[in-house]
């Protein structure tokens, strides 16, 4: 059981920014030092300017536990938007958009749409647990910090074209069977002629709770103040599952909701990740 919670609470890197993980954290079961991982998430929404986007994502993962309390994760998305002409959505995150300076369409008026697809933005983040979540009443303790490389094409809207980077710190605490979460992370980001990117806040705050020896259940707000000049803030709900299927073998599915126009309106995703 123990064991199980350890793996469950921070299986999964999310969705790719704050490792997309701004609403977990990665770790690997004691005496498993590597993992890797792929699946996809799906997400729709207007974002307030009619933009009809679909964006599908297929996260490649690398996990790394070099000792017990670091961990490592590297984050390779392969990203397609389809999105209305013109509209000039970016992806900034899992399932999330920006708009370019430029964009001027009046897209009340405008029915055609394109598609774009390949590599995004790589995100990277290393954590430090420096207090475990034991017997005591303090909560587990993990600082961590986040890079964003602008690897994705940001004239085709995979990408925003800037760095990002920025400390974080992530709580958690066992009660019984049910975990309390909330994580936190100040990101510095840089500005581009056509993407006017600014720093930000980003947030996760939850619980979850063990439903027998193999499935956690979680629910959860994730957020972030806005990401650009003249944006609105995202803010989603997240309800996620994870089954533990073997020492080698974990998956998760998730499914979400937005609340703010900066946030799709409904997505999904599964994720399977194998411990060596």
């Amino acid at each position: 059981m123990k064991r199980f919670k350890l793996v469950c609470t921070v299986l999964a890197v999310m969705t790719a920014s704050a490792v997309w993980g701004d609403d977990s954290e990665h770790r690997l079961q004691q005496g498993v030092s590597m993992a890797m991982g792929s699946g996809f998430e799906v997400t729709h929404g207007d974002y307030g300017i009619n933009a009809d986007a679909t964006l599908v994502t297929v996260p490649v993962l690398l996990a790394m536990n070099p000792r017990q309390d670091i961990d490592l994760t590297l984050e390779l998305p392969l990203v397609y938007l389809s999105s209305r002409s013109s509209s000039g959505v970016v992806v900034t995150q899992s399932g999330g958009m920006g708009r370019r300076r430029n964009a001027s369409v009046s897209l009340s008026s405008s029915s055609s749409t394109s598609s774009e697809a390949g590599l995004g933005d790589i995100n990277l983040s290393a954590g430090w647990t420096v207090q475990q979540d034991e017997e005591g009443w303090l909560p587990r303790i993990r600082p961590n910090l986040y890079l964003k490389l602008p690897t994705g094409d940001d004239t085709s809207g995979l990408g925003t074209g800037t760095f990002e980077a920025g400390p974080g710190l992530s709580l958690s605490k066992w009660l019984g069977d049910v975990q309390l979460f909330v994580d936190g992370a100040y990101i510095l980001q840089d500005s581009t002629s056509d993407y006017q990117g600014k720093n930000y806040l980003t947030y996760t705050a939850g619980g979850g709770v063990q439903l027998g020896d193999r499935l956690f259940m979680s629910l959860f707000a994730k957020g972030s103040t806005t990401r650009v000049d003249g944006g609105d803030a995202p803010l989603e709900g997240r309800l996620k599952l994870n089954f533990l299927q073997s020492r080698r073998v974990a998956w998760e599915l998730y499914g979400l909701v937005g609340l703010s126009d900066a946030s799709p309106a409904a997505g999904g995703g599964l994720l399977v990740m194998y411990q060596f």
